[in-house]
């Protein structure tokens, strides 16, 4: 099955080592389209240069103006110039890292029709790209014996929102089809926005209508390094990412793939989190306070918690 790679560029650093990541499948994508989000156009200068003109040589790229309105906005305006003209797509981060069967495999798990996405195991690497940890999984996921897991919305909402646990990993090792490409575009649940953990949000959304395949290999790596938005926790993308997995909860809850007391975990846990690492931010202050509400089951403070959660999210305040 055809393959178009989208990277939403803003690091020039590694596009180097990421084209030669894609020269090198074993099934090269019909097509690379780089959105670049850099304020200097680096990566449409770094094109006149030899070794990157070598890098890319037998490979269909393209490189656009990115929005440089945020990576979420960068996603989609990719997604909007690819249009489903191949019947999957990849979303591969400028500093990420797959290796050679990614695309042969994940193809292979979509030729069956039952997935809308598909995602593999990613090794966590250091800067220099050296693999030195992976994200845990939970334990009946480690110990599947197949390679190829079926996982439908009830194992993988609790599998993953009651303890807050990310280990799926990101758009950069997965491929989803066009009917999943869809939900980036729309980024909520029952209502409810899931932006700043769009990733997982996506993989839950996505399982709501198929499910999802999960690839128990390693075919990538994540790259660690400052610059990234897990390292900038003052920041407010990071306050997004650690207060999404309570509206995660909230809409879970709402559609009936969470018990009161998987959604109640969660949001002590967000709670906890927040007092933890804010408690000298009122607004981050007056959310762990609405979670407890949450948490208790206290009456309205679930519609109270969603009014400030889109207020607080660009673009959906008032929803």
């Amino acid at each position: 099955m055809a393959i178009t790679t989208l990277i939403p560029a803003y690091k020039v650093r590694y596009l180097e080592e990421v084209l030669v990541s894609l020269k090198h499948q074993s099934l090269r994508p019909e097509r690379i389209i780089i959105s670049d989000d850099s304020p200097d156009r680096a990566f449409i200068t770094a094109f006149q240069a030899d070794e990157i003109k070598s890098a890319a040589q037998g490979l269909d790229v393209e490189v656009i103006e990115g929005p440089r309105a945020g990576g979420l906005a960068n996603c989609r305006h990719l997604l909007d110039v690819w249009n489903g003209a191949t019947p999957l797509v990849h979303l591969l981060f400028d500093d990420d890292i797959i290796y050679p069967e990614f695309y042969s495999i994940h193809a292979a798990a979509h030729e069956s029709g039952m997935f809308d996405c598909s995602v593999s195991r990613r090794w966590t690497a250091l800067e220099s790209g050296q693999p030195v940890s992976q994200l845990e999984r939970p334990r009946m996921v480690a110990q599947h014996p197949q390679r190829l897991m079926s996982l439908a919305s009830d194992t993988l909402f609790s599998l993953t929102i009651p303890g807050c646990q990310n280990w799926l990993g990101e758009y950069s090792n997965a491929v989803i089809n066009r009917e999943a490409a869809n939900l980036i575009m729309e980024t909520q649940m029952a209502g409810v926005s899931y932006e700043g953990l769009g990733d997982i949000g996506l993989f839950l959304a996505a399982s709501l209508k198929k499910p999802v395949c999960y690839i128990n290999d390693p075919l990538g790596f994540f790259r660690t390094h400052a610059q990234q938005v897990s390292q900038q926790t003052s920041g407010h993308a990071f306050k997004l990412a650690v207060l999404a997995w309570a509206a995660l909860a909230v809409a879970g809850y709402r559609i009936g793939k969470l018990s009161q007391e998987q959604a109640a975990q969660c949001f002590q846990m967000v709670s906890d989190t927040l007092l933890r690492g804010y408690k000298d931010v009122p607004e981050m202050v007056r959310f762990s306070s609405l979670l407890r509400e949450l948490a208790a089951g206290v009456p309205s403070s679930e519609e109270k918690f969603v009014q400030h959660w889109h207020a607080f999210v660009p673009g959906t305040s008032g929803e």
